[in-house]
């Protein structure tokens, strides 16, 4: 009996262990679940391509935007934005053309509104294998030799660098706006845990063991709930990849400077990662207060594939 009594402070702290990490895991999923990103979206103009239909394996269509250029062996596949249409590509590619790049841009908004429980400014693995469906097409229709680039913004940059490690054919990604699930997950718990977590043992800073812990609990739970597979940019960061140039805003709310310098700092070999932080710029508006450095520090970039 003796013994018994000795285990019990043990089991109930063990019990109370997982009733803790259920608690927490489920509270902050849930706060994370709830976000929602509005962009702020221009009105779009007649834009510049051609319209075409791509038929994905169940027949569901992929609409895009193909802007040709005779004679021209390398492509630039665009991914907009969460919330954007595919004639945004000129807003951020208008000059590559110029560069000598034909210009196919996709469609992802039907995609989102087919999946249950869709949440849309997240990037899923489901609309990786739309991309490179896409990139299948454009070798197929574009010829075998053709060298392509994925240009993604914020959600597409996601996209498009976990395409570029399915298909060899990619030669480069330029990723504007790249971020971390997992790193936004960090820093909504770094916010709400001293304010949610009760007893808090720890004051305003928690231990890096627990944030990491809680942090691959709820991207586990996240997924579960809402049946759809995210896509893990940090893991990839720390893979062989493709050339990747990223460009963040000095001043972005949604990828603030400690999660550009997270994500810089990831991959194992520098000299495949090229950044560009353009002053007073929030988030996607790096070609808009920076568009000369925008233009030449890609062109440059492009040009040494």
């Amino acid at each position: 009996m003796s013994r018994v009594l000795l285990f019990l402070p043990l089991i109930a702290g063990a019990l109370y262990f997982i009733y803790t990490i259920f608690k927490y895991t489920r509270m902050i999923s849930n706060i994370f679940l709830g976000l929602v990103y509005t962009p702020d979206l221009e009105p779009v103009s007649p834009p510049a391509g051609e319209p075409l239909t791509i038929l994905d394996s169940t027949g569901k269509e992929i609409e895009a935007l193909y802007l040709e250029k005779k004679g021209s062996k390398k492509v630039v596949i665009f991914c907009p934005e969460s919330g954007a249409s595919k004639e945004t590509w000129e807003k951020y590619a208008y000059f590559l053309p110029q560069e000598g790049f034909q210009i196919l841009s996709v469609d992802f908004s039907d995609a989102a509104k087919d999946e249950k429980n869709a949440l849309s400014q997240w990037p899923s693995q489901a609309e990786v294998e739309r991309l490179l469906l896409v990139i299948r097409w454009a070798k197929n229709a574009l010829g075998r030799d053709i060298r392509i680039v994925l240009f993604g913004i914020s959600k597409g940059a996601n996209i498009a660098f976990a395409a570029s490690f399915r298909d060899p054919t990619v030669k480069a990604v330029i990723a504007d706006g790249l971020f971390s699930m997992k790193e936004i997950f960090r820093d909504y718990i770094r916010k709400w845990a001293p304010i949610l977590v009760r007893p808090n043992f720890f004051g305003e800073r928690f231990p890096g063991w627990i944030v990491n812990l809680f942090t691959d609990l709820g991207f586990w739970y996240c997924q579960k709930q809402c049946k759809k597979k995210f896509l893990d940019v940090e893991s990839m960061l720390n893979k062989k990849h493709a050339p990747l140039f990223m460009i963040h805003g000095e001043f972005d709310d949604y990828i603030p400077p400690s999660h550009q310098r997270f994500l810089e700092k990831i991959s194992p070999k520098k000299r495949s990662v090229r950044r560009l932080v353009v002053p007073k710029a929030g988030h996607n508006e790096a070609v808009m207060l920076g568009r000369h450095a925008y233009e030449s520090e890609i062109a440059s970039f492009l040009s040494g594939l």
